[in-house]
């Protein structure tokens, strides 16, 4: 479902791709145009080597091709941060040939490089919250790619500027490398949202293409999308890029539906949180998310691009969570709501961390010769709609009573609500609110399953329900003209993905009543 604020903003970059195109050729002509112009085109940028508009920049997909600009539009920067200085950068010197002696950086840490994406630059707010959680969680460095100078309207500029941001960028860690010995670019992590997603991808070619070396690892914060789907390497990021290359896709459905993000899986591991689009939270007007953030332009900011940012919120919570943050193979994330995978390590669904930590998970998983080497996962998980995001998976499963008294009551249509309880008085942390699913009918006799998140728990012991009745006069089905709407539940069983634990519960009576009343379900209540 495209949203208000997804419709305003792809109008937006529509505009600014069409004024563009207007001022470069007639749009009856330009495509052909350009591909005659691109055949032996090409344009220098000094020591940074030329760049060429032919295929495969150019195609049936790709119909608006640019040069970059010159540098000094561009105008990169290369903003170093460490433990020594975790606030404030010390810009880093293109000119010098020995940065790194220069600024005291231990070339042998781990290094990340962290890059915005259109219309920004690189003091964005969840840059600067990313540089602050790799810093406590290890020494290392750290630098900031800005590029905002090259990131303006129109789009299509934006995406031209990249390529040579990325080829800059190769030349900058080939000077690193020549301080790391055997670990060559090993270490280093390259992290990059929306269009910085498919520049981490150019700095990972430029760097084989040009210096024999390879990029340790990329992550893909929700790639972008335009101009970018159904192109291949060395176009777009894919897994050649990097050793390792991880994609996190939050705003995965196509341009025309309003989607920002690629859809494809192009990495060694494909993450489609909550499926990859419609991220919990993100359906809030735009005075929540002013209200959420506390700044005018931040909430307008989060309401027009929720899901497409959603990728940096959750990446950045994953850096130091405590929280497993659980993701699993599954063909389609209909198939994990439903709880055909669930699982781990059962039937080819594999767990592994999402996120920050997934490298090691993915690589056990090779060691362990429970997948091939550079095999593609597309791995599931399901989010809250507010941070902490991470939570647990609960596979729910409901069987409405086959008694006499539910036969003769016949189904209902509504909603069963849950909260599991780590302790049996109810005292103890719970899971949260947890609809079962989005309403329905409920017939006797029927088995009703659906995995669905909440808070993570140790153990689980009892369960609180509560029946929320929905009347239709249009309905036949919800009318209850004698009797009060009511469900005959038989009992529930509540199983946990990240601790394997599972409880079956029963309510001390079949008959739950709707009307905000809850009750409680105990193993107790099932030898009755």
């Amino acid at each position: 479902m495209m949203s208000n604020g997804s419709l305003f903003l792809q109008t937006l970059m529509y505009v600014m791709n069409q004024s563009a195109v207007q001022q470069q050729e007639s749009p009856y002509s330009y495509y052909y145009t350009d591909m005659e112009k691109a055949m032996n085109a090409t344009k220098c940028y000094g020591s940074y080597g030329c760049f060429e508009l032919s295929p495969p920049w150019i195609s049936e997909h790709r119909p608006i091709a640019l040069y970059p600009e010159e540098l000094s539009k561009i105008e990169p920067n290369f903003l170093f941060y460490s433990r020594i200085n975790p606030t404030k950068s010390v810009r880093i010197d293109l000119n010098d040939f020995d940065f790194v002696k220069t600024n005291n950086i231990d070339a042998l840490l781990p290094m990340y490089m962290i890059t915005h994406g259109f219309l920004e630059g690189g003091d964005q707010p969840w840059i600067r919250r990313v540089v602050k959680e790799l810093l406590s969680r290890e020494n290392s460095n750290v630098i900031v790619i800005d590029w905002h100078g090259g990131s303006d309207p129109p789009y299509s500029q934006a995406v031209a500027n990249i390529r040579v941001v990325g080829t800059i960028t190769a030349h900058l860690l080939a000077d690193l490398a020549r301080h790391t010995g055997e670990k060559k670019l090993k270490h280093v992590h390259s992290i990059g949202h929306s269009l910085g997603a498919h520049l981490c991808g150019y700095i990972g070619y430029s760097l084989q293409k040009d210096f024999n070396l390879k990029l340790g690892r990329i992550t893909g914060l929700d790639p972008a999308e335009p101009h970018f789907a159904r192109a291949q390497a060395p176009v777009r990021l894919d897994h050649t890029a990097a050793d390792y290359v991880d994609i996190i896709h939050t705003d995965a459905s196509a341009f025309i539906r309003g989607g920002l993000g690629i859809v494809e899986k192009i990495g060694h591991v494909d993450y489609y949180p909550n499926g990859g689009n419609n991220q919990p939270g993100c359906d809030r007007g735009v005075a929540q998310h002013i209200s959420g953030t506390g700044s005018f332009f931040r909430g307008v900011r989060t309401f027009l691009g929720c899901n497409h940012i959603r990728s940096y919120n959750y990446f950045t919570e994953s850096i130091n969570s405590k929280c497993p943050f659980t993701s699993i193979t599954c063909n389609s994330y209909d198939d994990l709501k439903s709880g055909i995978c669930f699982e781990c390590e059962r039937n080819g669904q594999h767990c592994i961390k999402f996120g920050f930590d997934g490298r090691e998970h993915y690589e056990n998983l090779i060691k362990n010769k429970a997948i091939s080497p550079h095999k593609n996962l597309v791995q599931y998980l399901i989010t809250g709609g507010d941070p902490p995001f991470c939570r647990g998976h609960y596979r729910i499963t409901v069987d409405i009573s086959n008694s006499t008294e539910s036969k003769i009551h016949g189904g209902e249509v509504g909603q069963l609500i849950f909260k599991i309880h780590s302790t049996r008085d109810g005292q103890g942390p719970h899971s949260g609110e947890i609809p079962f699913n989005d309403g329905g009918y409920h017939g006797p006799g029927i088995q009703y399953r659906a995995v669905v998140s909440g808070h993570l728990l140790s153990h689980l012991k009892t369960v609180d329900v509560e029946w929320r009745y929905s009347s239709s006069v249009l309905n036949p089905l919800t009318w209850r003209l004698i009797k009060s709407p009511r469900i005959y539940v038989a009992k529930v069983k509540v199983e946990a993905m990240e601790t394997t634990q599972s409880v079956t519960v029963c309510p001390k009576n079949e008959e739950i009543l709707s009307g905000g009343l809850t009750q409680k379900l105990m193993s107790a209540y099932c030898s009755h």
